[in-house]
């Protein structure tokens, strides 16, 4: 691989990044309404953008990889890129720079939506106790009891 596919493929990661972080802001909505079936939609799509990511930053890898073993080098910094092709150095830099913005972004993104989540949860795990309160009674040693699998009205 040369060092236009390398060039190439931290565009794709970028452009991925980019679209990750647009898919995150859109995700307050839906986490905000409870939308289910967008929220299960959503937890898809990050899997594919995981996976695509990690397909991409190796496949990144391994070009730079082979631009190092074309110039007898085991490993490639930006800076010895610089000295060997300066312009295209100077591209993947730039391309860097972005991703790791997109990185930042995206990492600011999911924590503010899993407190979000986290939020929703409670006001959840507090509806269903409500609909189905714990019982009060307490057992020889102190415990409570566990909830018998028939209802009030079998039992009348």
């Amino acid at each position: 691989m040369s060092l236009a596919a390398a060039i190439s493929l931290s565009i794709q990661i970028r452009d991925a990044l980019a679209a990750e972080v647009k898919r995150s802001r859109d995700a307050r909505s839906v986490l905000k309404s409870m939308q289910i079936d967008a929220l299960l939609a959503q937890a898809a799509a990050r899997e594919d953008f995981n996976q695509r990511s990690t397909y991409l930053s190796e496949a990144l890898a391994r070009a730079l990889g082979d631009v190092a073993a074309e110039r007898g080098q085991k490993d490639v910094t930006l800076q010895e890129l610089t000295a060997w092709a300066p312009f295209e150095a100077a591209q993947l830099s730039s391309v860097f720079a972005e991703v790791r913005s997109l990185s930042a972004a995206l990492q600011e993104l999911d924590d503010f939506n899993q407190v979000l989540a986290e939020r929703a949860l409670v006001f959840v795990r507090a509806y269903v106790s409500h609909l189905a309160p714990r019982p009060a009674a307490y057992g020889r040693r102190g415990t409570t009891l566990a909830p018998e699998a028939s209802t009030h009205s079998e039992r009348a």
